[in-house]
Protein backbone atom coordinates (compact mmCIF):
# COMPACT_ATOMS: atom_id res chain seq x y z
CA UNK A 1 0.00 0.00 0.00
CA UNK A 2 1.13 3.95 -0.37
CA UNK A 3 0.66 4.96 3.34
CA UNK A 4 1.75 2.12 5.65
CA UNK A 5 5.48 2.05 6.84
CA UNK A 6 7.49 -0.67 4.74
CA UNK A 7 8.99 -3.43 7.24
CA UNK A 8 11.93 -5.64 6.71
CA UNK A 9 11.55 -9.32 5.88
CA UNK A 10 12.09 -12.03 3.15
CA UNK A 11 9.55 -12.68 -0.05
CA UNK A 12 7.41 -9.01 0.66
CA UNK A 13 6.56 -10.14 -2.67
CA UNK A 14 6.21 -12.84 -4.71
CA UNK A 15 5.74 -13.58 -8.50
CA UNK A 16 6.16 -16.12 -11.10
CA UNK A 17 7.88 -15.04 -14.40
CA UNK A 18 5.38 -14.95 -16.90
CA UNK A 19 8.12 -15.60 -20.18
CA UNK A 20 12.23 -16.07 -19.81
CA UNK A 21 13.60 -12.65 -19.35
CA UNK A 22 17.11 -11.24 -19.56
CA UNK A 23 17.19 -8.47 -17.08
CA UNK A 24 19.25 -5.52 -18.29
CA UNK A 25 18.11 -3.46 -15.78
CA UNK A 26 16.02 -2.78 -12.18
CA UNK A 27 14.45 0.08 -10.19
CA UNK A 28 12.78 0.57 -7.01
CA UNK A 29 10.33 4.03 -6.46
CA UNK A 30 8.55 4.85 -3.04
CA UNK A 31 6.12 7.50 -2.28
CA UNK A 32 7.65 8.69 0.98
CA UNK A 33 11.47 8.38 1.17
CA UNK A 34 13.15 6.86 4.48
CA UNK A 35 15.65 8.99 6.06
CA UNK A 36 18.46 8.08 8.53
CA UNK A 37 19.50 5.62 6.09
CA UNK A 38 18.76 4.27 3.08
CA UNK A 39 15.90 1.59 1.82
CA UNK A 40 17.75 -1.40 0.88
CA UNK A 41 15.60 -4.37 -1.05
CA UNK A 42 17.22 -7.59 -2.67
CA UNK A 43 15.48 -9.18 -5.48
CA UNK A 44 15.82 -13.15 -5.44
CA UNK A 45 15.16 -16.04 -8.22
CA UNK A 46 14.43 -19.05 -6.75
CA UNK A 47 15.67 -18.25 -3.83
CA UNK A 48 18.89 -16.72 -5.02
CA UNK A 49 19.70 -13.49 -5.31
CA UNK A 50 19.80 -12.25 -8.91
CA UNK A 51 21.39 -9.02 -7.23
CA UNK A 52 25.57 -8.79 -6.67
CA UNK A 53 24.96 -5.01 -5.04
CA UNK A 54 21.65 -4.53 -3.75
CA UNK A 55 19.11 -2.25 -5.33
CA UNK A 56 19.11 1.28 -2.67
CA UNK A 57 17.05 4.00 -2.38
CA UNK A 58 19.01 6.87 -0.47
CA UNK A 59 17.63 8.68 1.93
CA UNK A 60 15.67 11.32 1.53
CA UNK A 61 15.18 10.14 -2.35
CA UNK A 62 12.06 8.62 -3.79
CA UNK A 63 14.10 6.59 -6.37
CA UNK A 64 17.05 4.28 -7.00
CA UNK A 65 17.75 6.32 -10.38
CA UNK A 66 20.09 8.52 -7.84
CA UNK A 67 21.28 5.82 -5.80
CA UNK A 68 25.57 6.55 -4.51
CA UNK A 69 25.67 3.11 -5.52
CA UNK A 70 24.31 1.72 -8.35
CA UNK A 71 22.62 -2.02 -8.26
CA UNK A 72 24.50 -4.62 -10.01
CA UNK A 73 22.55 -7.30 -11.80
CA UNK A 74 25.00 -11.26 -11.19
CA UNK A 75 22.06 -13.16 -13.08
CA UNK A 76 20.19 -11.29 -15.69
CA UNK A 77 18.61 -14.77 -17.23
CA UNK A 78 15.60 -15.00 -15.74
CA UNK A 79 13.87 -18.34 -16.14
CA UNK A 80 10.24 -18.74 -17.52
CA UNK A 81 7.52 -19.43 -14.41
CA UNK A 82 10.70 -18.69 -12.06
CA UNK A 83 9.53 -17.68 -8.49
CA UNK A 84 10.89 -14.46 -8.15
CA UNK A 85 10.47 -12.55 -4.41
CA UNK A 86 11.63 -9.59 -3.01
CA UNK A 87 13.45 -8.73 0.15
CA UNK A 88 12.96 -5.79 2.06
CA UNK A 89 16.48 -5.19 3.64
CA UNK A 90 16.44 -1.77 4.95
CA UNK A 91 13.65 0.55 5.27
CA UNK A 92 15.78 4.19 7.09
CA UNK A 93 16.66 4.62 10.56
CA UNK A 94 14.56 7.53 11.45
CA UNK A 95 11.49 7.17 9.23
CA UNK A 96 10.75 3.82 6.80
CA UNK A 97 10.16 4.68 3.44
CA UNK A 98 6.41 3.98 2.54
CA UNK A 99 4.62 2.93 -1.02
CA UNK A 100 7.66 0.73 -2.35
CA UNK A 101 7.41 -0.62 -5.64
CA UNK A 102 10.53 -2.50 -7.98
CA UNK A 103 10.55 -2.22 -11.83
CA UNK A 104 12.35 -5.11 -13.78
CA UNK A 105 13.73 -3.90 -16.84
CA UNK A 106 14.51 -6.00 -19.96
CA UNK A 107 13.72 -7.87 -23.00
CA UNK A 108 12.18 -11.57 -23.83
CA UNK A 109 14.52 -14.39 -24.25
CA UNK A 110 13.09 -16.26 -27.29
CA UNK A 111 14.66 -20.07 -27.01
Amino acid sequence: DETTNLTTGTAKVTFHMPFAMTLTGVKATCTTAPTGATLTVDINEGGSTILSTKLTIDASELSSSSAATAAVISDASLANDAVITVDIDQIGSSNAGKGLKVWLYGYRAWL
